[in-house]
């Protein structure tokens, strides 16, 4: 097992706590909504992480035994691959997703949310779970890392920062010259936000790029207009 493989897990159980706390969500999930929301939460959370190991451990070790560990980058090294330039991939595929419109039939299912706390986390159509850089990259990189411990802790405090960016749960407003944090993602899922905050751990790309947008608090409408059927958005193209 990774190291940081329960931060995400922790991170789920507090910020779930703190917004029954915290600020009213402008809408209520119905039960189509929450059969999606936990069906993202069980393949990203068990299904995706799976996939991962075996592709390391079942594809890459036997079959290309000699470049386990050719990366010689040290745990801070392998920390920042991960949390830095993972990252930047994933700006990019996202941008992608909103771009493409085979990409955001896709994506749609996440926006169609009609508010968005810890239990949207992982809504998603079935088909892009397998999709996003995080499958993609991260078993391979990780296996070609001397210190895969060092990856594998930024992948789990990047999962645990996906939690806390889509949770009801605020920071500092100066915290989000840095981070991505709840208000701005916040404003990416609502109607007029749909073109910035891309980023998923570090707002440097959207500046960097000319997508980012300030927020002070969350938005007062969430969701896209004329979504399919709940059934239809998890498993389309299907």
């Amino acid at each position: 097992m990774h190291e940081g493989w329960y931060l995400p897990l922790i991170a789920f159980v507090v910020l779930a706590v703190l917004e029954r706390r915290g600020a009213p969500m402008p809408a209520r999930y119905g039960p189509a909504d929450h059969a999606l929301n936990l069906a993202g939460l069980l393949v990203q959370g068990v299904a995706v992480p799976l996939a991962g190991y075996l592709i390391a451990t079942r594809l890459l070790a036997p079959g290309l035994p000699r470049l386990a560990g050719v990366l010689p980058l040290g745990w801070l090294g392998a920390f920042l691959l991960n949390f830095i330039v993972v990252d930047f991939f994933y700006y990019w595929q996202h941008r992608l997703f909103h771009r493409v419109p085979f990409l955001w039939a896709l994506h749609q299912c996440h926006h169609a949310s009609p508010t968005l706390n810890v239990w949207a986390t992982s809504r998603n159509a079935l088909a892009i779970n397998f999709l996003f850089v995080y499958l993609l990259l991260n078993p391979v990189l990780g296996f070609l890392c001397d210190a895969p411990a060092g990856f594998f802790a930024a992948a789990g405090l990047t999962a645990a920062l996906d939690v806390w960016r889509h949770s009801r749960v605020p920071a500092p407003f100066w915290l989000g010259r840095v981070l991505v944090t709840p208000w701005q993602h916040h404003l990416h899922h609502s109607p007029a936000g749909h073109g910035t905050n891309y980023g998923a751990n570090l707002m440097l790309w959207d500046r960097l790029f000319g997508t980012a947008r300030e927020a002070r608090g969350y938005p007062a409408r969430y969701g896209v207009d004329q979504a399919p059927a709940a059934w239809r958005q998890f498993l389309f193209p299907w």
